[in-house]
């Protein structure tokens, strides 16, 4: 994993993250650099909207290919499965 990653990650949190974004921020604004900021929220990608689909429309609105493969491989996008178990009895 990512050194970046701080969700789900021992000594890591969403606080964590928020702490050294906010001091690389500031240490860029010292220096008189300008910084760019895009939030997404992936909340319903995983539920509610095919994958493909999702990057389809990313490439139509002419999202840089970089950028789509970060949200392929760091928003597990791609070879992603899930399990259920129920009594003990767990799913394909």
């Amino acid at each position: 994993m990512s050194d970046c990653q701080h969700g789900f990650t021992k000594s890591r949190s969403c606080l964590t993250n928020v702490l050294e974004t906010f001091e690389a921020r500031t240490r860029i604004l010292e220096e008189w650099h300008s910084i760019d900021v895009v939030f997404l929220n992936f909340r319903k990608t995983f539920d509610l909207v095919s994958h493909k689909e999702l990057i389809m429309e990313l490439r139509a609105y002419g999202i840089d290919e970089k950028m789509i493969n970060w949200i392929e491989d760091y928003m597990y996008l791609t070879g992603r499965s899930m399990a259920v178990r129920v009594n003990g009895k767990l799913s394909s």
